[in-house]
């Protein structure tokens, strides 16, 4: 006999503990990337690695939440972007804020280094609104006549990758310099 019974809500305290784990990872991985160890995360939690591989049974398994937080982060950065009224405005402020948050975050550089990892529709890491935002942000500055008309998502997508791996290398002086550069590259 199968049964069709929903699994059973979480309890509090296991979502906070479930929170705890993840808002250390996320600090963790910001820091020292993939070569952090699920120990050093527990202590920053507070919790026993038990805890973490009762909720994530694999470090994988935090990494691929950890990457579905940083898209949709993502997604509200574009958002907010879409909010300005100059189509390349926007455009450019979230390739700037993007570029930050991306010199800061070893973690996510490494996904974003990965273009096959971050885009390849059967990793289940697509974040339709970021898509949909990113696609929005492109078309107002395209309709508008500011950006590159051989510039498209795969193509941004694929340029911002880069600008990931660029801004890694620099500080925050270089890191404007070659994000005004990126910037300039694209505009029509």
């Amino acid at each position: 006999m199968t049964s069709t019974a929903e699994p059973r809500p979480m309890r509090a305290d296991a979502r906070r503990n479930r929170r705890r784990v993840l808002d250390a990872a996320r600090v963790a991985f910001e820091e020292g990337g993939a070569e952090v160890q699920m120990e050093d995360i527990a202590r920053r939690a507070g919790v026993g690695v038990g805890t973490i591989y009762r909720h994530f049974p694999t470090k994988q398994a935090l990494v691929d939440e950890l990457i579905d937080e940083w898209l949709a982060d993502g997604a509200a950065n574009a958002a907010e972007a879409l909010r300005v009224d100059d189509p390349w405005d926007g455009l450019a402020q979230f390739v700037r804020r993007s570029a930050e948050v991306m010199s800061r975050n070893r973690g996510l550089r490494m996904v974003f280094g990965d273009i096959g990892l971050l885009f390849d529709e059967n990793t289940g890491h697509q974040n339709r609104e970021l898509h949909d935002n990113t696609t929005r942000l492109i078309d107002r500055a395209h309709a508008a006549g500011t950006l590159r008309a051989d510039i498209g998502l795969h193509e941004f997508r694929t340029l911002m990758c880069g600008l990931a791996m660029t801004v890694s290398l620099a500080g925050p002086d270089e890191r404007r310099v070659y994000t005004d550069v990126f910037l300039q590259g694209l505009r029509a």
